[in-house]
């Protein structure tokens, strides 16, 4: 269950949670996944709509219902929208974007989806249920211990450009009502622009990831690499939490791209990303580098935590199937501690003349052996 506290002002004095009344602080109970937050272009985007929304039809509480499809692609919103860890669980993945009167921004559930999924089934009409109190279907409702004082709902199904159902907007009172006809059309205009406005946000974040993503091995490219190590070591400087890097580069990859053709260097590229990320956490961030080097970003990680990494990849690189021999990398470890407070390009200098003493080591060995 996901507890969120805020101070309620309510011109309609519509209370929120279990307790309290207009203008007290209360608790808003959503069960279902832990919230998540959508990105700041998304968030805008549902607050806009659903204060609109609530003003146009001068309803205390809006709400947008994410019935299936993801309102977010972008790689951070992809994970948080379908709560990461889960993606492969059979989680339900819908969600219920929340604007009550007084607060500052949207809040994330998966609060009840029943009146949703009615609405959905009529996607040429509004649907509206003047009194909430004298339907049967609403008896039973989690959204009625949620906001006990609702009385009336109305929703307007959502349909992407292809005229696919995802989800509903929908607004909520304490009083028993109708909508007059101008609110139906200004209700039925406001989904169009929503929608619209959300195929904009998805292309966006979909180019945006092409141009931070390499484009033979799906991890980050350089620009992703140093956007991203500029985000982490800016959140190290916050926190204070430890930071460590990895640099990685590919033994004698020129000898094996020499005996065997770029293209079956390729192929070891790509079998050697896929091995790089399983023993990383989602918040971890893996990019090509350039060329045959890659690096890892491991946030919140000390030094003791990045070399169990490491080990980790070479074991895989030693058990895994190489099409013509095995593979080895070379790999340096920097490690920012909580008190260090040196620029990101000291880190990454660090990493990469670790990685560089790494390799010399190797190649002695080599010559002893």
């Amino acid at each position: 269950m996901a507890v969120v506290r805020t101070d309620v002002s309510d011109k309609h004095g519509f209370g929120i949670g279990l307790s309290g009344g207009a203008g007290a602080t209360v608790s808003l109970c959503l069960p279902g996944h832990p919230m998540s937050e959508p990105d700041e272009r998304l968030g805008r985007l549902l607050w806009n709509i659903t204060s609109l929304a609530g003003l146009l039809c001068d309803a205390p509480i809006a709400m947008v219902s994410q019935l299936q499809g993801e309102f977010d692609c972008s790689e951070r919103g992809a994970l948080t929208m379908t709560a990461a860890v889960a993606l492969d669980s059979g989680v339900d993945r819908r969600r219920q974007w929340w604007r009550f009167a007084g607060q500052s921004s949207v809040v994330c559930s998966t609060a009840d989806f029943s009146l949703c999924e009615t609405a959905v089934t009529t996607p040429d009409r509004i649907t509206e249920i003047g009194d909430l109190n004298l339907d049967s279907r609403c008896a039973d409702l989690t959204m009625r211990k949620i906001v006990p004082e609702a009385r009336f709902y109305a929703a307007i199904p959502l349909s992407d450009q292809h005229g696919e159902l995802i989800g509903t907007l929908c607004v909520l009172d304490r009083t028993p009502r109708r909508l007059t006809p101008h609110q139906r059309d200004g209700l039925r205009l406001l989904a169009q622009q929503f929608m619209e406005q959300l195929e904009m946000h998805r292309d966006m974040q979909q180019l945006q990831r092409q141009t931070l993503t390499d484009a033979l091995t799906g991890v980050g490219n350089r620009r992703g690499f140093d956007r991203r190590l500029h985000e982490e070591w800016s959140r190290h400087i916050r926190s204070g939490a430890a930071l460590s890097l990895l640099m990685i580069d590919v033994d004698k990859f020129k000898q094996y791209n020499d005996a065997y053709g770029h293209p079956a260097g390729d192929v070891i590229l790509n079998l050697l990303c896929e091995l790089l990320r399983m023993p990383l956490r989602a918040s971890d961030f893996v990019a090509r580098y350039g060329g045959d080097e890659f690096s890892i970003i491991l946030p919140n990680t000390p030094q003791a935590g990045a070399q169990l990494v490491v080990d980790r990849i070479q074991t895989m690189l030693t058990t895994a199937q190489w099409p013509n021999g095995m593979v080895t990398v070379s790999v340096g470890i920097a490690t920012l501690e909580p008190e260090e407070a040196c620029d990101f390009a000291t880190l990454l200098a660090r990493a990469d003349q670790a990685m560089y003493l790494c390799k010399r080591s190797r190649r002695e060995a080599d010559k002893r052996d």
